[in-house]
């Protein structure tokens, strides 16, 4: 077993630059592309040289940016079995996400970056040289962070506040039982200033919770808590608005907020209590720091501009989230083109660098009517009657994932939040007051995902995460039913001329066949894009995967998960902002 290796900061030396210029020397015929770096790195102040060692033993160094979370250059001393993969696991555990920049021509450094689990998802030039940008597998990353510590650890403890609420829930329980969980977190005078402006950012996802004039609890935030917050509020507040942007049918907010009866809210002070459809709102362009997969991102100027952002997320599961509470509610404050990349560029990362920009300071989980089973959206109602909020979102999350009975580092958004320092999951870390989360714990049912194929429709699953596992379970669901071409067969089951494979996860061990249609599912197989149909994505967005599959069934209508014009022209905006890349 290969000893393990520790980082440390160093300078550009002679020797560092002697064996840089050596390596390319027999990669690019010369060596004028490492002297063209070496002068470049000593000139950025924001470069980091790690020297690697195995306990006194020089190994290697690593070139890294900060502020990409790129690996510009690896080198080791020398070429040992299993020693750039140690040194790649030690800038993993200091750095947590990253990805890669090398040279087209370095091709043995592109086939060992693959090996390792790194895609290749840019081409691009740079001062006349051929680059191509890697980043790493999320299901290679979720596997070398397991078990391990924070790449940054959070040095504070958290309170967080589990409140029962009566069953009856009236609103003059509901309003108290906030006021009991906001006055355990020091009051509202810790939070809200005489005339400040106060966003309440709700989770209203889709219309599924309200079907034929019957209301379903646990898809949406209850009204009736929003209310009382807003009577809570307005005493103090100059103005209070609830800002959504829905992820599902995304031009409609406005008709979901009246669906649920939101838009009766404004009719408590028409003045000062306002709605805003964030996917409609004024936009304006953030840095993020640090940045991992985007480097920058549009905010919304409604929460921009607010003093104060209160998030309201609901208590449930995801079919690949795991669960979906304060950390997932803030994909819904981004604009439509932002949540298209945030799913091609990498979800769980994305909810992260959102978090560094739009900075709630209140949470508060609508725990009243929850959700299981095959969660956000299509999962069953289960009543707790119970608010969990902090003033930290992985805090609250945690807690709130054990109250359902789930590890929280199972879900991808908590991981990644604590592995980057945003927030505590120890519970050591995490002060409970109110209820005990023994007392209130009910083991939620997790989505049951099935990603099984067909007679000449197989699925490769090569080790793939809980993203192209979800995303990919929901477009099958809708291939399992009866093939009008084919009566008495699934449509999962038509015998397609040529065989499809599905492959999805970085290790597949079946290779690909010309004599086969072959699909390719997310940065996992994007190495394979070329040898077939390539859905890109981290994971792939459902409408990407039910366009790409239902591609198969040209006699066959496909269904909609949400307004197709519109997800037809956030992919040719999504184009167009790659092409300026």
């Amino acid at each position: 077993m290969t000893q393990s290796v520790i980082l440390a900061k160093g300078s550009f030396s002679k020797d560092f630059a002697k064996r840089l210029i050596d390596y390319y020397r027999s990669v690019d015929g010369g060596g004028s592309y490492a002297e063209r770096k070496l002068r470049q790195w000593e000139s950025e102040a924001g470069v980091v040289l790690y020297e690697a060692r195995r306990g006194s033993t020089p190994a290697g160094w690593v070139v890294y940016k900060p502020e990409s979370s790129a690996i510009e250059e690896l080198i080791v001393q020398k070429d040992e079995a299993g020693l750039k993969e140690a040194i790649m696991d030690a800038v993993i555990g200091q750095e947590s996400l990253v990805s890669a920049e090398l040279l087209q021509k370095d091709m043995g450094k592109y086939r060992w970056m693959l090996k390792y689990g790194f895609r290749p998802t840019r081409r691009f030039t740079r001062d006349g040289s051929g680059l191509v940008k890697m980043d790493l597998s999320i299901a290679v990353y979720l596997r070398k962070v397991k078990g391990k510590p924070p790449a940054k650890s959070y040095p504070n403890s958290e309170k967080v506040i589990i409140e029962k609420v009566p069953p009856t829930r009236s609103p003059e329980e509901l309003k108290g039982s906030l006021m009991n969980l906001i006055d355990s977190l020091g009051g509202l005078e810790r939070f809200v200033k005489q005339g400040q402006n106060v966003v309440i950012k709700p989770n209203v996802v889709a219309d599924h919770g309200f079907r034929e004039g019957k209301y379903h609890g646990g898809v949406v935030t209850d009204v009736r808590l929003v209310r009382a917050l807003l009577e809570i509020l307005l005493p103090v507040a100059g103005k209070v608005t609830v800002a959504e942007g829905a992820s599902i049918n995304r031009a409609e907010t406005g008709k979901l907020f009246e669906h649920y009866g939101y838009d009766r809210l404004k009719e408590m002070d028409p003045k000062r209590v306002s709605l805003v459809d964030l996917n409609a709102d004024g936009l304006i362009r953030k840095t993020v720091p640090n940045g991992k997969r985007m480097l920058s991102r549009e905010i919304p100027l409604t929460l921009e501009q607010a003093d104060v952002i209160i998030s309201v997320p609901v208590m449930k599961t995801h079919f690949a989230a795991l669960v979906s509470l304060s950390i997932k509610n803030l994909q819904g404050a981004i604009a439509p083109l932002e949540k298209y990349m945030s799913h091609f560029f990498g979800l769980w990362q994305n909810l992260i660098n959102i978090h560094h920009l739009v900075k709630p300071k209140l949470v508060i989980v609508d725990g009243l009517t929850a959700q299981e089973n095959f969660g956000p959206v299509y999962g069953t109602p289960k009543t707790m009657n119970l608010l969990i909020g902090g003033t930290n979102p992985v805090a609250v999350d945690a807690t709130t994932a054990r109250i359902m009975g789930f590890d929280p580092l199972l879900s991808p958004p908590i991981l990644f939040a604590y592995m980057q320092g945003l927030g505590p999951v120890e519970p050591e870390k995490i002060q409970v007051l109110g209820a005990s989360i023994e007392e209130v714990t009910e083991t939620f049912k997790e989505a049951e995902v099935d990603v099984s194929g067909g007679k000449r429709f197989l699925v490769y699953d090569g080790g793939a995460c809980g993203g192209c596992r979800g995303y990919l379970h929901y477009v099958l669901k809708k291939l399992r039913r009866p093939d009008p071409k084919h009566p008495g067969i699934n449509l999962i089951d038509r015998p397609f001329e040529k065989r499809v494979s599905v492959f999805l996860g970085p290790e597949t061990e079946v290779e690909p066949s010309p004599d086969e249609t072959n699909v390719f599912l997310g940065i996992c197989q994007q190495h394979h894009a070329e040898a077939g149909k390539h859905l890109p994505g981290c994971p792939p967005h459902a409408e990407v995967i039910m366009k790409g599959l239902y591609s198969l069934y040209p006699d066959v209508e496909r269904p909609r998960y949400a307004d197709e014009h519109a997800e037809d022209k956030l992919e040719k905006m999504l184009m167009e902002v790659l092409k300026e890349e």
